[in-house]
């Protein structure tokens, strides 16, 4: 396994489920959490990823020419950009960590994706039924926003597939239709009006989510998690002044599809640092959580919504061949909505 590049998700232990437990974190509506200033930014990381932006800016874009002559630009994913649009876009650092990368940054990188992995965690305990959903990621890249930049509103698990006068436009790449969680960490402070910049902040750039009526500005170490899918269908608002830096990952489902570039691996078998690959943990890893956090209560295996409580059997040939008693999940159900609610 190359060590540069190392998937493994965090150990689990006592004291890390006493940390996730103690996170400052909150529902702000449809699915969207709040993990208030979970993860630290070290100041260093800013003039490397200023360059690297720069690099990386340059390097993202492809230009080709439609029927019309007109030039247009295609981003990694294939999509289409018209000219002026790439002067609007955040530019992103695709690929952070290369052998090239200073290795302390390396190192704070992959604390990042440390602390995201154990936010999710807690996220999941807020919606245990997303478990099931979270097959793999995507790590994190870094998007910086200059001022007059902004996101149109989308949403993360739309491929921009449509058919329109009996014609199919099927896009190239898919791996966005498996998305299911997305992830942002907030590298610096929005603040409200331009007496507070400072140099190291912004003022606009706000997420915002218009069928849940929220509008959010982060400050720096915030961790900020959502559905994937049209209900958490957002956009950054234009960035009014400053530099807007965050960090942004996704967690999907979905078994490898490699004729629409869905290619899934196991986490020791990674050659760089945003291809997806296998989380093989997360399971028995919020199992942990949620007993953690429930000790000492008493639980039926199918008296909460919870994955982890209910007899569900298992799949592939493998889970097939175990033995499986559904009686406890007939009782449950004939029970539910029958009792008595104070």
């Amino acid at each position: 396994m190359n060590t540069l590049f190392d998937a493994t998700t965090p150990e689990i232990t006592d004291d890390a489920l006493k940390e996730i437990s103690s996170y400052d974190a909150e529902h702000i509506g449809g699915g969207v959490v709040r993990l208030s200033k979970a993860v630290t930014v070290p100041k260093f990381m800013f003039p490397w990823i200023d360059a690297e932006a720069k690099l990386s800016h340059e390097q993202r874009w492809t230009y080709e020419t439609d029927e019309n002559g007109v030039t247009y630009a295609l981003n990694e994913d294939l999509n289409k950009f018209d000219l002026e649009q790439v002067k609007l876009v955040p530019t992103r650092v695709l690929d952070p960590v290369t052998p090239s990368t200073p290795l302390t940054n390396v190192e704070v990188l992959k604390y990042w994706e440390n602390m995201i992995y154990k936010c999710v965690i807690r996220y999941v305990d807020f919606f245990p039924m997303v478990l099931g959903t979270l097959w793999w990621r995507n790590r994190g890249h870094i998007l910086r926003y200059e001022e007059g930049n902004f996101l149109g509103v989308h949403n993360d698990n739309d491929t921009n597939f449509r058919t329109t006068n009996g014609q199919k436009y099927i896009p190239q790449g898919q791996a966005a239709s498996r998305q299911t969680l997305a992830v942002l960490l907030y590298l610096n402070d929005g603040v409200e009006s331009a007496e507070q910049l400072d140099g190291t902040n912004y003022t606009g750039g706000e997420m915002h989510f218009p069928y849940l009526d929220i509008n959010f500005q982060g400050k720096t170490g915030d961790v900020l998690i959502f559905p994937a899918n049209f209900y958490g269908t957002h956009g950054v608002n234009t960035v009014t002044a400053g530099e807007r830096y965050t960090y942004l990952e996704f967690f999907s489902q979905g078994s490898p599809q490699p004729e629409v570039m869905i290619n899934v691996v196991e986490p020791e078998d990674i050659d760089s640092w945003c291809p997806p690959h296998w989380l093989n943990n997360i399971y028995d890893d919020y199992a942990k959580y949620v007993k953690y956090v429930e000790k000492g209560t008493d639980r039926a295996t199918t008296d909460r919504t919870n994955p982890v409580y209910q007899n569900r059997t298992l799949e592939g040939e493998q889970g097939l061949k175990q033995a499986y008693d559904h009686r406890d999940v007939v009782d449950i159900n004939l029970k539910r909505g029958h009792e008595t609610v104070l």
